[in-house]
């Protein structure tokens, strides 16, 4: 169960500050899939970040499984974010020069074995539709499509307990967007909780529960189904 409680997000602008997140409140059960909507520079990304940890919110608490994660020191985040949170990014942002089983298994390479990570990032791929001809190709190589399910395998390589997802489909055509939906809807299946950022209606459509963020606050809107 995630909880946040109260969250609120100012950045300095010159002598005034510009308010980004007012009173945010939200309670996501354990394998849910929730949506949050609104415009560009509405603070979607910015409440992504606070929940992660990346950015510390200026009031309020965010409780991940009980852990009430402003309380910990940097260490202590860095290591719970990097064991309990997956990111998935519209840009993907996988290592031009790492191959593809070397993006999956580089966000836990210096805590565990690489013989165990890299079994783990084998059964991943197979998972996310990434057939093993292309395990050994760069970026480069691959289709927007191909490149964001290697992103979601490498998100998935903790085995987290949240999956944060911050327009995941932007760069992608329909179809391939269609296939990326299939993919989180199986892993929700699955009982993994996702937290989605997208514009898309399409997209939010197929979630538990869908927000939008508007002036920094956020509204629970009606299932569009």
């Amino acid at each position: 169960m995630m909880k946040i409680a109260n969250i609120s997000k100012s950045f300095k602008s010159g002598s005034n500050n510009k308010v980004i997140l007012q009173n945010v409140n939200l309670n996501i059960s354990n394998g849910t899939w929730c949506t949050i909507m609104g415009p560009s520079g509405s603070g979607k990304s910015t409440l992504l970040n606070c929940i992660s940890g990346l950015l510390k919110p200026n009031e309020g608490k965010i409780h991940i499984n009980d852990i009430n994660i402003n309380e910990l020191y940097e260490n202590s985040l860095s290591e719970f974010r990097r064991n309990n949170i997956g990111f998935v990014f519209q840009d993907f942002k996988l290592l031009p020069y790492y191959s593809v089983l070397d993006n999956v298994i580089l966000p836990l390479v210096q805590d565990r074995s690489k013989t165990e990570l890299v079994t783990r990032a084998r059964k991943l791929l197979v998972e996310v539709g990434i057939e093993e001809d292309l395990y050994n190709r760069l970026p480069k190589d691959l289709s927007g499509g191909e490149k964001q399910r290697v992103a979601i395998a490498r998100a998935l390589i903790a085995e987290p307990n949240l999956l944060l997802c911050d327009e995941p489909t932007g760069n992608l055509d329909s179809d391939t967007r269609n296939q990326i939906i299939n993919l989180l809807l199986s892993l929700k299946q699955n009982g993994q909780t996702i937290i989605l950022v997208t514009h898309d209606e399409e997209v939010a459509k197929y979630s538990d529960n869908i927000y939008q963020l508007i002036n920094g606050k956020l509204l629970h809107k009606e299932l569009i189904k």
